[in-house]
C-alpha cells in the first residue's frame, strides 16, 4: 500500500499521538532543499518585468501559476508539508510580484 505522506518523518494521527515513520534518505535530503531552492529561478523574470520589459509576459500564466501554488500551500498547510509550504510560499510571492510588474510596466 502506498502512503501519500511517505516523506514525512513523524506524524501527527487523528487521535493527537505522534506515529514515527521511516527516517528521511541523503536523497530525501537533497530534494528537500533544492525543491526549497527551484522557487529562485523565478528571480530573474521579477527583474525583468520590475526593468520595463513585460512585453511577452502572459499575466494569465502567471495567475494560473499563482493560483496552483496558494491551492498547494494550503494543501502543504492543512497537512503539515513543510518542503511544500516553503516552496509554494515563495512561488505565491514570485508569482504576485511578476502579475504586479506586468500591470504596472505592461
Amino acid at each position: 500500500m502506498i502512503r501519500p505522506n511517505h516523506h514525512l518523518y513523524i506524524r501527527r494521527g487523528k487521535d493527537g499521538k505522534r506515529y514515527v515513520q521511516k527516517p528521511l534518505s541523503t536523497f530525501d535530503n537533497f530534494t528537500t532543499v533544492v525543491s526549497s531552492l527551484y522557487p529562485l529561478s523565478g528571480i530573474p523574470q521579477v527583474v525583468s518585468v520590475f526593468s520595463g520589459s513585460a512585453q511577452g509576459v502572459s499575466i494569465v500564466t502567471w495567475g494560473s501559476a499563482l493560483f496552483v501554488g496558494l491551492v498547494f500551500t494550503a494543501y502543504g498547510i492543512k497537512h503539515r508539508v513543510a518542503p511544500m509550504i516553503i516552496t509554494n510560499s515563495i512561488w505565491v510571492i514570485l508569482d504576485s510580484l511578476i502579475i504586479i510588474g506586468v500591470i504596472l510596466n505592461g
